[in-house]
Parts: structure tokens; sequence; C-alpha cells
């Protein structure tokens, strides 16, 4: 089935339509869209300017309300609870929440807790008996278990979290948990800022490093899309998670249908999982359009930028660089991985095919050079003028017709750029953006 890019597709959440499918409208989480404020008419408006006035209002809410949070740091670990919840446990459901920094800057709203290794405050929010919820600008981090955990086997669902700021938990930065149906479904995770600061310590739990950036077992058609997601590593050097791992086991069933495109993935252990260790836990899905970079220069385990075990699943029209940690960019992996493409890659590494696997491998490119790039040390993964060699060389792909900045590629046979990103045409075709100097004159200009 085609996935669809046509940007009329959408839902609402908490009183906003959005698009599930469309053209990108920035590149980076700070050039997130403003969103419009809580319309009054809709919810009750609850402000809050103090970590108590926070947690007491996240404890009553009801349906219809949005709580609107002053510029301040708010320090969970000084209030009578251990979270933000959104809908209690147990209690029956409530529906169309908002949750929302006043300035529309995360930096200005950050809610912390008392650290990854301190269970004192255990989760930023916890979404329990709640519907149609919008978690945005704002900053949460420095808790034991998750950030923002959704917890679909208490009925949360169709879930957006926009314009955060998710840091340093103990375990999965964001996590969603289901029961066996259907998962946690319709969550859409865009414009975060997703990362540790200097990676996972051992939890007190386990007594290792457990963690992923992203996690949902299972999730029913999350969508992944404009965020920066960096530093998925553990402090100890051993492997870390997948930075986005969506997968599931037989009692919860598998993941479906999750759409993962535009994302910038930096310095961490493992990128993109559509399943992961066995062969029934991810089903459908497309990874398009991300930038995936390793470093080189780093002290951890490294291994695959994008892997699936999923029957149907595409991976079309990334970019990647393994910077030859890894001896491939990507894997599919067991027999029942029927179906699956790979297609239109620009990588430094090649595809591997695991325990049975038989994906259609076409298109791609696996001599990728970091001169090819922009700025390949930070991350810029947009191809340079002088990149050659990926351009102008496939048919577009019809999955995959808009690349990572939504712009529109070319159609036509052999008019399409390899990996995630087309490049434009110059603005000026005298040269004028190479600062050549025969690009301008000084003479004024001669008046008759």
């Amino acid at each position: 089935m085609r996935q669809d890019e046509s940007p009329v597709v959408g839902l609402i959440v908490a009183g906003i339509w959005i698009a599930t499918a469309g053209p990108a409208l920035a590149l980076v989480p700070d050039d997130a869209p403003t969103l419009p404020p809580p319309d009054p008419a809709v919810y009750t408006v609850v402000e809050v300017d103090t970590a108590q006035e926070l947690a007491d209002a996240c404890w009553n809410l009801t349906s219809n309300t949005a709580i609107v949070i002053a510029p301040g740091t708010y320090d969970l670990s000084s209030t009578d609870r251990d979270r933000l919840t959104i809908g209690r446990y147990g209690a029956a459901m409530i529906s169309d929440i908002q949750i929302r920094g006043a300035t529309g800057d995360p930096a200005d709203v950050v809610i912390l807790g008392a650290g990854m290794t301190d269970p004192s405050v255990q989760f930023g929010f916890q979404i329990f008996t709640a519907s149609d919820v919008l978690i945005a600008d704002l900053s949460v981090g420095s808790v034991y278990y998750h950030a923002v955990a959704i917890q679909n086997d208490q009925g949360a669902t169709r879930v957006r979290l926009y314009h955060l700021r998710l840091f340093d938990a103990g375990q999965q930065i964001v996590k969603g948990n289901a029961n066996p149906n259907p998962g946690a479904e319709d969550v859409v995770i865009e414009f975060c800022d997703v990362f540790y600061t200097a990676g996972v310590p051992h939890h007190p739990d386990l007594g290792d490093c457990y963690t992923n950036g992203i996690d949902a077992l299972p999730g029913r058609r999350w969508i992944i899309r404009d965020n920066l997601i960096r530093g998925i590593r553990c402090q100890d050097g051993s492997l870390a998670g997948p930075a986005i791992l969506m997968w599931g086991n037989p009692s919860t069933g598998p993941s479906v249908d999750t759409v993962v495109e535009r994302n910038t993935i930096l310095d961490s252990s493992r990128g993109i999982s559509l399943g992961l260790g066995s062969s029934t836990e991810h089903t459908g899905g497309i990874v398009r359009n991300n930038f995936i970079r390793w470093n080189p220069a780093a002290t951890y385990d490294v291994d695959v930028p994008i892997y699936t075990t999923s029957p149907g699943a595409k991976v079309v029209h990334n970019t990647v660089l393994t910077r030859g940690l890894y001896g491939a960019a990507v894997e599919v992996r067991f027999p029942i991985a029927t179906g699956v493409e790979v297609r239109s890659n620009l990588m430094d590494a090649g595809v591997s095919s695991r325990d049975g696997a038989s994906p259609t491998v076409a298109d791609n490119l696996t001599s990728a050079h970091p001169s090819w790039f922009v700025d390949e040390a930070t991350g810029d993964l947009h191809l340079a003028r002088t990149a050659t060699d990926p351009v102008d060389l496939v048919t577009v792909d019809p999955d995959c017709t808009l690349d990572f900045d939504g712009t529109a590629r070319p159609t036509g046979a052999g008019l399409t750029d390899i990996g995630a990103d087309e490049m434009g045409e110059p603005l000026f075709a005298d040269g004028f953006e190479s600062g050549g100097a025969g690009a301008w004159s000084r003479a004024a200009p001669s008046v008759s």
C-alpha cells in the first residue's frame, strides 16, 4: 500500500488539526511552526507558575482543559507527587487536553526530576486514561524512568508531542506501553530534541544500561518526524538500544505501520529499528528522508543505523554515514521480512540480509564521502554543490515524492537524486553564490 505524502490527510489532536502526511514546514526543532493558543471557547485554560500548581493541575485534569505553564524551572522533587499525570490510573477517560509552555520556546519552561538514578521523581509526564493529548513547547528531563510515558494499557491514545526538549531519562526517553490489543495508537512525535547530555548510567533497577530514545511496545500508526535525536549511548561504552525502536512481542503483538521521516540522528549506538530481536515484532512501515551520522571518534559500541524485521517495510531515500564503525548501513533480518524494499539510499556502507531475509535492494549508492555534504561533522547531510555523484540517477519513488526539506522531487526517469536531500537549483546562474570574482562588479552602472 502506498505511504501517501498528500498534505490533505490529517487528524485532530487536542483541538488542533495536524497533517499525518505531507511536506515539512521546517528542518529542525528550533524552526517548528508556532501553534495557535488554546481556544478559550473550547478549553478551560489553567495558568500555573509553580511546580506544585503544575502537579495539582495535572492531577485534577478534566476534559477540554489546557494547562499553560509560565516561564521558569519546575522542580518536581519539591512537590508531593513523583510525576505529572494526565488522566488518573484506573479512572474514567478524559479527552482534549493541552499542556503548553507559555512562550512557545521549550527553553523557557524546564521541568526537572531529581536525576536518572533517583527514584523520587519517576516520570516527567505519564499519560494514563486520556485521549487527544497535546504536550508542546517545553522541556522535561532528569527523571528515573521516562520523560514521557504513554500508557495505552490504560487507554492513552492520540497523543501529540510537539516542539519539546526531552532528555536524560534513566530508561527510555519516550515510552509507549500497551495491552495486547491494540497498542498505543496514533501517536505523533515531531520537532522534538531528544537527547542525553552525557549518555545513560546503569539503572538501579537493572544494574546495567537500558535505554532507547523513542520506544513503543507496541505502537500502531506512530509518526516520528522532523526530530533531532542525539547521544543515545551508554556511559559505560556498552551497546545502547536504538534511537527509535518500534517493536512488540507475542503477548502484545507487533507494532504496525510506523512512519519515520525527516529526522536527524547523531552520535548514537543504533539508529532506527522496525522490529528487533525476533521475526514478529513489526509489520509494514516506512523509513524515509532521514539523516543519520555516526561519530568516528565514538568511544562506545556502535551498531547498524537502520534495521528491520518487518514484512512490507520500505527503507527509501535516507542518507546514512557509518564512518566505518559498522559494516552495513541497513540490515534486513529473518525470512518473515518479505516484501521489504531498500531503495535510493545514499550510504557509505552496504545493505546486509541476515538469517534468510531477501529484500529488494535497488538504486542505492554505497560510496558516500564526507566531502559530499554541507557540514558532515555536525550532521548537516544536505548535498554540497560540488557533490555530483548522487545527482539525477533514479526515478522518483511514489512513496517518497518529497525530500528532507519537504521539497518536491522531480518527476521523470533518472531525474531524482539518491539520498534524503534533493539538490536544489542555484539561485543565480552566474555563480553569484560561489563568491567567485566573476560573480559581480564593483563598478557603478553607467547612466545614459
